[in-house]
């Protein structure tokens, strides 16, 4: 069953519009409403009409269960946690031939496990900033992420994490996204770990691991689509 408390109702809007990085002008040039009436959306004091919550799901790229609470089953509540206990986490992928290092920070929210990414991590900051949800199951961890900074629309990132592929304190994954050069769909080999690395050495053999290389391409060709095989990571990986 649905909860249409308007209090909590307006908090969870609230927290949506923040994660998105709107402010409530913003948000109400959006939906063609006055700062002044989401202020009251927010705070529990106006009940929304069907459509104005439509037009908020479309402006904030949210689901409608996401704004009105329901009972949740047990499985729902374990995709809702997070499988790698730490809020601080680095990715780590191959674009345009060099090594690309982003951050992601988690905050739990009730129901929820909020990603901000900041990728492409360099000396004076980051290129570019997403936000999204990361969800799991037993085997996977998913993250899908939007540009919160121009928000073109389709810049959007999904990254999918093998949760038994550990190993070395290095999760192992693919990254899906959009490429910089032909702006297409790409699939990237990615390694999700708690640590920065800053090392020559260590940046280098990061850089190795995520090369596809021959064992891989070969399996790529004859299962006609590459899913990470735990038992065959040592054939990914090289040994420096």
């Amino acid at each position: 069953m649905y909860n249409i408390d308007m209090v909590d109702l307006g908090k969870r809007l609230r927290e949506y519009r923040n994660v998105k990085g709107l402010s409530i002008q913003k948000l109400g040039e959006a939906i063609g409403k006055s700062k002044a009436t989401v202020a009251k959306y927010e705070n529990g004091e106006v009940m929304m009409d069907v459509l104005t919550v439509l037009e908020i799901c479309n402006v904030l790229n949210i689901d409608l269960n996401d704004i009105f609470e329901t009972e949740m089953h047990s499985i729902e509540k374990d995709a809702n946690r997070n499988p790698f206990n730490t809020d601080l986490l680095y990715l780590y992928y191959i674009s345009k031939g060099g090594l690309i290092i982003s951050s992601l920070e988690i905050e739990k929210k009730k129901y929820s496990n909020y990603v901000l990414m900041k990728n492409g991590l360099t000396n004076k900051g980051y290129k570019q900033e997403y936000t999204g949800i990361l969800e799991c199951s037993y085997n996977t961890a998913f993250i899908c992420l939007t540009n919160a900074i121009s928000n073109p629309g389709l810049d959007k990132l999904q990254i999918e994490i093998d949760l038994h592929s550990k190993m070395d304190n290095k999760y192992y994954g693919m990254f899906l996204g959009i490429s910089d050069n032909t702006h297409r769909p790409t699939a990237r080999k990615c390694i999700l770990m708690k640590e920065l690395v800053k090392s020559k050495e260590g940046l280098y053999e990061l850089f190795e691991q995520l090369r596809i290389r021959e064992e891989e391409a070969r399996d790529i060709i004859e299962t006609k689509y590459w899913d990470i095989k735990t038992s065959r990571m040592k054939d990914y990986v090289i040994k420096v």
